[in-house]
């Protein structure tokens, strides 16, 4: 959202605009604020139900990787340096773009981050059981 800074000290109008709906700035921030809220909301609607479903999946490998390995304590600092690698890659091919692999496969990635966030929150969470 681009904001002009005008003023009226050369006698002049502040808004000087010629398709003016009405309203004050403020109305119009609030209204373009409104428009671009719906619009992220729609888009985080999209493929609500798949992306719930990698984050609770990922939620619920976390709690299985947690079990899993905690029944011996040999593996615990090669489980964490793996995980440690797998979320720290999934989350470079998620914020890095200039790839033109990562562009073909954009959703899976997207859907990957869902998976992470889930894994990460589901070994915090597991982290206060003992």
């Amino acid at each position: 959202m681009a904001w002009s800074i005008r003023s009226a000290a050369d006698g002049g109008r502040l808004n000087s605009s010629t398709n003016d709906t009405g309203g004050t700035r403020l109305v119009r921030a609030m209204q373009a604020l409104q428009v671009k809220l719906n619009a992220r909301i729609k888009e985080l609607r999209k493929n609500l139900p798949t992306k719930l479903l990698f984050f609770l999946v990922g939620f619920y490998c976390a709690t299985a990787f947690a079990t899993v390995i905690g029944q011996t304590g040999d593996w615990d600092i090669l489980s964490a340096a793996l995980t440690v690698a797998v979320v720290e890659g999934i989350g470079a091919l998620m914020y890095r773009s200039s790839l033109p692999l990562v562009d073909n496969i954009r959703n899976l990635i997207t859907m990957c981050n869902y998976w992470k966030a889930g894994l990460s929150l589901g070994l915090f969470l597991d982290s206060y059981k003992y």
